[in-house]
């Protein structure tokens, strides 16, 4: 028997998911060995901190997969989420990242493959559902990436990594 429509948009939830999943937990990790002023250091005063990746995280998640696909009203202040310093500490802004995650992931669950295909308009910009999170979730992997490289140019050798080839094999990671 060939799977279906719903198959296989159930299998690429999935994979969003376990994406979305494996970006916190490297974040997690990132959080785990920085002092709060590390969160907030920028490397020239033009460049992002940690912190504002997050805030920027969490209103691109919010506005792409939970408002932009339900329709729920977008509060989002995107110009904020850069503007910030110190403003939240290491547990507020992991909350802010796991609760934006957590409602994302509940979004996704809840589509069918027919759902996948409605249009949507999303900051301006008319995109499917698949669309939407097509993009919402490799961004929030490229931003994953930026905390993990200001984590480790901060903390140098004393860098502890999250993942090594001896690992346990569960899920492909990021």
């Amino acid at each position: 028997m060939s799977p279906s429509a719903d198959d296989l948009a159930r299998e690429a939830i999935r994979e969003f998911q376990h994406l979305l999943a494996q970006s916190l937990r490297k974040i997690r990790h990132c959080l785990g060995q920085l002092k709060q002023e590390q969160i907030w250091w920028r490397p020239e005063p033009g460049l992002n901190s940690i912190g504002n990746l997050i805030l920027h995280l969490s209103g691109n998640l919010n506005q792409w997969a939970v408002a932009g696909i339900t329709g729920a009203h977008d509060e989002r202040q995107r110009e904020a989420e850069f503007q910030a310093e110190q403003s939240h500490n290491r547990d507020e802004l992991l909350s802010l990242l796991e609760q934006s995650v957590e409602r994302a992931c509940a979004v996704f669950q809840s589509l069918s493959a027919a759902d996948l295909l409605e249009s949507r308009t999303i900051q301006g910009f008319s995109v499917s559902v698949l669309g939407a999170i097509a993009h919402t979730v490799p961004h929030f992997v490229g931003h994953t990436h930026q905390i993990i490289y200001l984590t480790r140019l901060q903390l140098g050798e004393t860098y502890q990594f999250d993942w090594s080839p001896d690992a346990e094999r569960n899920g492909v990671p990021i």
